[in-house]
C-alpha cells in the first residue's frame, strides 16, 4: 500500500458541520451496507443502472479490498446525531498507466 491508504482530511462545510474524507478500509463494510440502504432508489438506479440494494460477497470484497495503487477508494464521513455515517464516496481503478476508470458493481464479476 501507499500513503494514500492512510489519507484523512477534515473540512468544515458551509453550514458549519464537519466532514471527514478518508481512505476506505475493509472495516467499513457494515457502514457501507448501511449507506446503500439509505440511498434513494433513483440514485441507486443511476449508479448501477438497475435497483441494487445488496451486494454479493464477491462485489463486497471488490468494493472493500483496494490496494491504493491501482484501485483507490475514498469515503466522506459525517456525524448524524451521535453516530458517524458514510455520506458518500468515490473510487478510481487504473486500467493502464496514466488512465483510470470508474467501475460499477456489476463489473467486479468480470
Amino acid at each position: 500500500m501507499t500513503e494514500a491508504d492512510k489519507y484523512s482530511a477534515i473540512e468544515t462545510l458551509r453550514d458549519g458541520g464537519r466532514i471527514q474524507i478518508r481512505a476506505l478500509t475493509p472495516e467499513d463494510g457494515a457502514d457501507l451496507s448501511e449507506a446503500v440502504a439509505r440511498t434513494s432508489d433513483e440514485s441507486l438506479r443511476r449508479r448501477f443502472f438497475f435497483m441494487k440494494r445488496h451486494f454479493t460477497d464477491k462485489e463486497t470484497a471488490f468494493f472493500l479490498n483496494v490496494d491504493f495503487v491501482n484501485h483507490v477508494a475514498l469515503i466522506a464521513v459525517v456525524e448524524e446525531g451521535s453516530e458517524l455515517v458514510i455520506a458518500g464516496g468515490g473510487r478510481y481503478i487504473v486500467v493502464r498507466p496514466g488512465e483510470a476508470a470508474r467501475r460499477r458493481a456489476g463489473e467486479a464479476d468480470r
